[in-house]
């Protein structure tokens, strides 16, 4: 099976409506659209003589409603091309909604580990400092810090 795609434009001009297959008065077959009971559009006829034959054969007869069924599967077709188009639309948003939120996440990793890092130097000089002042404001800063850079 290829890898490339169908061009469906090429089936634009098909005949409009609903296709079946019509078994005629007189034994032929015609695949086409129904508009009356009596009134149909033939797309493919088979004389009374090939009706008769086709119609006995399983084969032919799942071709016949195979190409009855064109229309249909050229609609859902477009329908999954459509639908598979949007989900790798939004597979595209959701990968770049991920690199941006990785961004920001180490953004603020190197924020916090800075903010960290500043709290360890000056828990550091507190506890040189503590030495000099018995400060309850300077333990509980010191302590604020430790607490943390834990």
């Amino acid at each position: 099976m290829s890898n490339e795609r169908i061009d469906l434009n090429q089936f634009e001009a098909i005949t409009k409506g609903k296709w079946e297959v019509i078994n005629l008065p007189g034994g032929g077959i015609d695949i086409g659209v129904r508009y009356t009971n009596h009134g149909h559009k033939p797309i493919v006829n088979f004389t009374q003589r090939m009706g008769e034959q086709v119609s006995k054969i399983e084969r032919d007869v799942a071709d016949m409603n195979a190409i009855a069924a064109v229309p249909e599967l050229i609609a859902e077709l477009k329908d999954l091309r459509w639908k598979h188009m949007q989900v790798l639309r939004e597979r595209k948003d959701l990968r770049d909604e991920g690199l941006r939120l990785a961004k920001k996440l180490d953004s603020e990793r190197n924020r916090i580990e800075s903010l960290i890092d500043a709290l360890r130097i000056i828990r550091d000089d507190l506890d040189e400092i503590s030495h000099f002042t018995n400060g309850a404001q300077v333990r509980k800063i010191r302590n604020f810090a430790n607490d943390a850079t834990q």
